[in-house]
This record gives C-alpha cells, sequence and structure tokens, in this order.
C-alpha cells in the first residue's frame, strides 16, 4: 500500500461535555442506554460502541479527510502524495451504531463533538469536511463562518448569512494563520511514514473570488494572454435563485470536479491509439505520474480493448490523454463483415460470435466487430451507482450520486449537456449549447410497482446558457459585477475556470465576453434530454483539432464550445429519445467483450488492488482462443472505414483478429478526420462534419 502523510489540523472546538436546556452538563456522546444497548431473546439487538483510533474505519474517515483537506488548500504544493489526519480534531469521537434483525446486522457511523450536544453529529466524512476545512483555515474562530450541515443549516445559510453579510464590513485579513501541519504521526495508524514538518498556508477565504492571473494551462495548450476582465456568472434576472452545490460525498467524485485533472475516468467508454489505428477500450484504472520531461502531474490510464467472445486483447497501458478519446468524439464505422452489415442496431448478446468464426457472415475482422458491436450496446446502457436515499414508501423516489450514461460517468454536482440550445451572435459556430448542473439523480418507480426495470429516470438541476456580449457595454459591466458575488459558488469549478481561460483569449482578440447565464433553476428533466458529460473546451478541443490548430484558433480568440464536435448518447443506434438498456453494475453493459475477472477500479474510494497502478510487465490477462477454421481479413482501404494492419503471431495465422494489445490492428480513425468517412450525424443528414463545420 502506498505511504500516507499525516496532516494535523491545530485546533478544534470539539467538547466532550456539552450543557442542555435544563442548564445540566451531559456527555457528548451517545446515552448509557445507548451504549449499553437493547436485546429482546431472538437475536434482535441495537447499540452503540466507540470506534478507537487505528479502527479501520476511523482510519477510513481520517483518509477521506486528509484527501479532500490537501486538495482543498495544499494539493498544488504536494501532488503526488496520500494524506491522512493524524488524528480527528481534539474530543471528536467516532462512534457506530450496531443494529441486528434476523441475522442481519448493520452499522452505521456516527461523529459525536460537536459543541452543540449529543444530537448535533456527523454521518458521513463529506458532512464533516466543511467544518475541517473551517477548523484548519478560518484565523476568527467564528462558527458564522462554517458551511457545515450543523453550524449553518440551510435556511440560515441561504437568507440569514446573506443578510449578516450585507450589514458587516469585512473585517481586515490577518497575517498569522492556523497552520495545517504535516509531521510524524503515531504508530496506531497504519501505512503512515515519518515526514519533516511543513506549514502548509492554509487557504483564506477572500471577500471576493478572483482569477489567478496566471492560471496553469494543460499540457500542450498556448500561454495565456495576460489576465483580463474576469469570467462571468450571473443569474438571468433577480427572481431567480440558483441552486447550492452540494460538497462531493467521496473522493472519486471530488477529483472529477476539479478542472483539467482528468478527463477519462474508470468505467468509462473511449477510443485509444493503437499506432497507425484507433480501437474501442473501457478504463479500468487511473493514476498520476511524474515520468515525464516537464516534471509535471499527468494522467495514466489501463485500458481493457473490446472484442469478441471468444479471444481478448491484454489490457494497455495509456500513459497520454492524447493517446484517448471520448466515445462521443467519433462515430463507429460499419462492420467489416459483409454478413453484418444489416445488423448494425443488434445488441452485441445476441450475435452469432461462432457463425462469424465459422465465416458465415463473410471475411472480416472479428476482433474489430466485436469492438464496434459492443460498444454500441454500452451506448445503449445506463447503471445508477451510489444509492443516497430510498423514499419508494413515501414518494416512489430513489436519489442516487451517480448514473453510468452510455459511454460516460456521470457524478452529481457537475455540468451535462443538454439536447436543447439555441443561437447567440459571436459564439464559434453560431450554435449555443445548454447545459444542466445536476444537483439529483431521481429514480422514480411506476405507481403500485416495485420493479426498476419500468421507472423512470430524471436528472433535476440548474439550466445554464453560454452567453457572449461585447466588453464595454452595460450587460458586460454587469456580468463583471456578478462574478465576483457569491453566486459563483453556484456554479460548478470546472464551468468558470474553462470560461476564464477562454476570455483571456477573446477578450483582446474580439472584444467580447462570455458567462454561464442561469436560464431556469430546478429543472427536472428525464435522461433521454440529456446528450452526455460536458467537457471543457480549453481541455478537449486541443485534443481533437491538436496542439498546432488550436493554438491558432486561440490567437484568433475562436474557442467555442466543445460540443459541436461531440456526438450524443443513442446517435449511433438512431435511438434518439430512448431511454435505453439498464443494467445492474457497469461491467454487466460490456458483457463478454472483456475477459472474464474483469474489474472496474474504484480508485481513492477502494481498497490497496484499487489503489495499486501496476508496471507495464505486471499488466497480464489470458487470451481464451476458441478453435475454427481459418477465415482471411478484408484489407479495405482508400474509400473504406477499417484497415486491418499488422501481422498475427506464426502460431496464430488461422485466427483472424487477434491481437496482443500491441499491433496496430484496428479502426483506422486518421483517415476518418482527413474526411474519408462521414459520421452517423451526417449519414441521417444532420450534424457536423470531423472538421466542425455545420452542414
Amino acid at each position: 500500500m502506498a505511504p500516507y502523510f499525516p496532516l494535523y489540523v491545530s485546533r478544534s472546538d470539539g467538547k466532550l461535555e456539552t450543557v442542555d436546556k435544563t442548564k445540566r452538563t451531559e456527555p457528548n456522546c451517545p446515552t448509557d442506554d445507548q451504549l449499553e444497548g437493547r436485546q429482546d431473546g431472538k437475536g434482535n439487538s441495537d447499540y452503540y460502541k466507540e470506534l478507537e483510533l487505528g479502527d479501520a474505519r476511523e482510519v477510513d474517515w481520517r483518509r477521506k479527510l486528509g484527501g479532500m483537506l490537501i486538495r482543498e488548500i495544499g494539493g498544488k504544493e504536494h501532488p503526488g502524495n496520500n494524506y491522512i489526519l493524524a488524528a480527528l480534531p481534539e474530543n471528536y469521537r467516532l462512534y457506530e451504531r450496531v443494529k441486528a434483525s434476523g441475522g442481519v446486522e448493520s452499522a452505521d457511523p456516527y461523529l459525536y463533538g460537536h459543541p452543540q450536544g449529543r444530537k448535533k453529529r456527523y454521518r458521513t466524512p463529506g458532512d464533516f469536511f466543511p467544518h475541517v476545512l473551517w477548523l484548519a483555515t478560518d484565523e476568527t474562530g467564528d462558527p458564522d463562518n462554517c458551511s457545515c450541515k450543523i453550524c449553518a443549516p440551510e435556511d440560515l445559510q441561504l437568507f440569514d448569512k446573506v443578510e449578516k453579510t450585507k450589514q458587516l464590513p469585512p473585517e481586515p485579513v490577518k497575517k498569522e494563520a492556523v497552520p495545517l501541519r504535516k509531521d510524524s504521526v503515531t504508530s496506531n495508524s497504519p501505512n503512515v511514514i515519518t515526514h519533516p514538518v511543513v506549514v502548509v498556508p492554509p487557504k483564506k477565504p477572500p471577500p471576493q473570488e478572483k482569477p489567478a492571473a496566471n492560471t496553469k494551462l494543460p499540457v500542450s495548450r498556448p500561454p495565456p494572454q495576460p489576465a483580463v476582465a474576469p469570467p462571468v456568472q450571473r443569474q438571468a434576472d433577480p427572481g431567480m435563485s440558483a441552486t447550492p452545490l452540494a460538497e462531493p460525498r467521496c473522493l472519486e467524485q471530488d477529483i472529477d470536479s476539479q478542472y483539467n485533472k482528468y478527463l477519462f475516468r474508470p468505467g468509462e467508454l473511449t477510443w485509444f491509439n493503437r499506432g497507425a489505428a484507433w480501437g474501442l477500450s473501457v478504463i479500468l484504472k487511473r493514476t498520476l505520474t511524474r515520468n515525464n520531461p516537464h516534471n509535471h502531474d499527468r494522467p495514466k490510464y489501463l485500458v481493457q480493448p473490446l472484442s469478441h467472445p471468444f479471444s481478448h486483447p491484454r489490457p494497455k497501458i495509456i500513459d497520454s490523454e492524447d493517446l484517448l478519446r471520448p466515445w462521443l468524439a467519433w462515430s463507429p464505422p460499419s462492420p467489416t463483415h459483409p454478413g453484418l452489415t444489416q445488423m448494425a442496431g443488434v445488441n452485441y448478446n445476441v450475435i452469432d460470435w461462432k457463425g462469424v468464426l465459422d465465416g458465415r457472415f463473410g471475411g472480416g475482422d472479428i476482433e474489430v466487430d466485436g469492438s464496434i458491436f459492443a460498444a454500441k450496446t454500452v451506448d445503449d446502457s445506463f447503471a445508477l451507482f451510489d444509492p443516497l436515499a430510498n423514499n419508494t414508501v413515501t414518494t416512489g423516489e430513489r436519489i442516487y450520486n451517480g448514473l453510468y450514461f452510455g459511454g460516460e460517468k456521470i457524478w452529481v454536482g457537475e455540468p451535462v449537456r443538454l439536447r436543447t440550445g439555441g443561437s447567440n451572435a459571436g459564439v464559434s459556430g453560431g450554435q449555443v449549447h445548454d447545459v444542466l448542473v445536476v444537483h439529483q439523480i431521481i429514480e422514480r418507480l411506476k405507481q403500485n410497482s416495485t420493479s426498476t426495470s419500468s421507472a423512470a429516470i430524471f436528472f433535476v438541476g440548474d439550466i445554464y446558457k453560454f452567453v457572449t456580449v461585447p466588453v464595454g457595454t452595460a450587460e458586460a459591466d454587469a456580468a463583471a459585477v456578478a462574478a465576483s458575488s457569491s453566486s459563483n459558488r453556484h456554479i460548478p469549478i470546472r464551468l468558470r475556470q474553462d470560461v476564464e481561460y477562454r476570455n483571456r483569449a477573446t477578450v483582446p482578440a474580439k472584444r467580447t465576453l462570455s458567462y454561464w447565464k442561469l436560464v431556469q433553476p430546478a429543472a427536472r428533466l428525464p435522461i433521454t434530454d440529456v446528450k452526455g458529460r460536458w467537457y471543457e473546451s480549453s481541455v478537449l478541443l486541443p485534443v481533437l483539432k491538436g496542439a498546432v490548430d488550436f493554438t491558432s484558433d486561440y490567437r484568433r480568440g475562436d474557442i467555442g464550445e466543445v460540443g459541436q464536435w461531440m456526438n450524443a448518447r443513442g446517435d449511433c443506434l438512431h435511438s434518439t429519445g430512448k431511454l435505453g438498456t439498464r443494467v445492474g453494475e457497469r461491467l454487466a453493459a460490456f458483457g463478454k467483450s472483456v475477459p472474464p475477472g474483469t474489474r472496474i477500479s474504484k480508485g481513492l474510494d477502494g481498497g490497496e488492488e484499487d489503489r495499486k497502478f501496476p508496471g507495464e510487465a505486471e499488466v497480464t490477462a489470458p487470451l481464451v482462443q476458441q478453435p475454427r477454421p481459418a477465415v482471411h481479413a478484408q484489407h479495405r482501404q482508400g474509400q473504406g472505414q477499417v484497415e486491418v494492419k499488422g501481422e498475427v503471431e506464426e502460431d496464430r495465422k488461422d485466427v483472424v483478429g487477434v491481437s496482443d494489445g500491441d499491433i496496430a490492428e484496428f479502426v483506422n480513425l486518421d483517415r476518418m478526420e482527413e474526411g474519408y468517412v462521414q459520421n452517423f450525424a451526417e449519414a441521417a443528414g444532420t450534424g457536423f462534419r470531423f472538421d466542425g463545420s455545420q452542414r
């Protein structure tokens, strides 16, 4: 297991005892009756127990809190390491409620110690993190500055505190800071190594948020112009109120909410570069590495190529995001076997792959065709994960924290692309793509039904529109004022930093300023109204267009929405508006297109195996082959959509489409980008070409 560096929060407001309403002192922990528990003689019980320092569940809390804390206030200065709180803040204690009924036992954690008493406790590390952040960074010690659910209930946070902010003048910021120290830790915390004392300056909350003038650019991006007018996010009118963003509930969700950290996520369907051609794969793992000339953190991925059921290539390590593409960036080509061309919309699992092996569908590359049909089947699927609440008895609804949506993974708290949009002068391409900032993912069962197969799935969130205005106008001035208000906190940091980057290009070149305008709060939309994930133009366009072309566009101020280069979920099957097929868990969508035993990493939220990234020599996967007659691949070039290259090994010349993951046998999309192959949208008479022009 990788080592964890300890973090110390040197201030605490925790209380072992509190005074109740009758002025009596009481312990700030479960009552004696709760600690003793009760049993009914039938094996049913209900009691609380304290989790000691070093207990696996207590360590898990400290790991998650340490990870969130270092990324919030010290991640840029200390990248690439794992962190853990050396101990919970003083006088905070973690208890577990154990309930057993009918032979089934459950255990729920509760953190006690808040000065408001035993009834004010935290359920998750995500709930407690805002309080830890306040302890580590607030110089005044004023609980009114804490944004946790206990110190700032939602009604007070939205109304009472706004009034206080308006009435009180800002206090001068002191020079001293409450230090967050990294130091040695006791042996009770496993896998923590000693480290010289380092003081990490806390992140001081300024009166208003200002974009950094020297924002770090993505790799292969042009250098930024000097900082100009700030990015803008404003309300559409005084009567509209944006929904506050919820705190991430896990480490993977938190890291995916950050700008330019990872472009791809475990479980996602992607194109990957195999040399002279491109293939289709699923992301298994990811990590950050500094093994590059610039000594920058760069993502590295482990991918599993897709195939037919009888043979699977080995996993492949991808050490550059330039060698990957989102699934929706390109369109899948037609099958290479003539007999499969009329089955383009058929599910991977119903195809007679043995018949394909036996040559009954003509000649072709079975590995290529297996991956194409598997990818389309995945695109048709969806899977809910991380349930948050079950209200089926009262409202018939369940709430989830995330959704695998076709080839992509979507979290609560991030923007998604909508199928609705409008035109707006000044936006490159003349097309505006609205986004929905997701605040809830809801599964609604049919009335008087418990079946999930017929349930409706909804996104609930705020709809924003990308608006561009001339610099110097009254609207631009009002937008600049809105950019410094607290409304920024209602918009994900990825949206904000992307528009900052784009404004640095458009303001000096075109004298235009862009911002995200709220057009409808708390909208409730079926998932069929969503195209897919929203991607930052400043991050993905250099990958899709190439660094040279993007640099030229940047200098001209021509940075439009990357959505015009992207397809939508369901388009490859011409199934726009259809819900698709629900699967119980993500790997079920890939079925036999991946080897048995394939596992998708949980990343920072998983165990040791999820965090361990193998070296290239360690990556192995068995090749499962089925005896079959010789079938020779058709090498189609020029007008064709698939180009098969390379030679198979000597003892496998009669096996078509079998690859070890290193030879360049796959879909040749380089020619697709040059215009040799139309995408599916063009074949249907709508959409954009790969050169980005509008039909």
